[in-house]
């Protein structure tokens, strides 16, 4: 995935939230603020995107998102259980309508024999429901791994807005 790749995908995801009248906020680990930034590239942004938190630490995902440390003491802060706490997280705090969220290990290097580099978790709440899914992407580069979970994660928008 490149940079034009998830611009684009960002660009058909803010022009779907526009005509649909929903709002986005995220809550990221891994991707370091960048799926935000992709949305933020897009102009007419501000109608649909409220904000987002970067939480790279347990102590930050707990205080700002509500993450409970029961769950990352249960499932670790890599994790389907943790995903969808940090986005249900964003999404009560921001006043959102959708809210997604990335937490995994980028690379290179590093995971655990469970969840490897290249791993992340990705989730998206609703009003109605929150779905998380895993992603391999393998340890194909720090760069690589954040653009195609930021890729993924607009596609499931897409999906969820269809």
């Amino acid at each position: 995935m490149t940079y034009d790749n998830t611009k684009a995908l960002a660009a058909r995801v803010v022009e779907r939230l526009l005509e649909t009248g929903k709002t986005l906020s995220t809550a990221e680990s891994c991707t370091g603020g960048l799926i935000a930034a992709r949305v933020t590239d897009v102009p007419g942004c501000s109608a649909i995107f409220f904000g987002g938190c970067v939480t790279y630490t347990n102590e930050i995902k707990q205080a700002l998102l509500g993450v409970r440390p029961e769950t990352i003491a249960a499932h670790t802060e890599v994790s389907a259980q943790t995903a969808c706490e940090m986005a249900q997280g964003a999404r009560a705090r921001l006043g959102t309508d959708l809210a997604v969220s990335a937490t995994g290990f980028a690379g290179p290097g590093g995971g655990t024999e469970e969840n490897p580099a290249g791993t992340v978790y990705i989730a998206l709440a609703t009003e109605r429901e929150t779905r998380a899914w895993r992603l391999e992407l393998g340890d194909i580069g720090r760069d690589q791994v954040r653009e195609g979970a930021t890729a993924a994660i607009f596609e499931r928008i897409l999906e969820i807005l269809r």
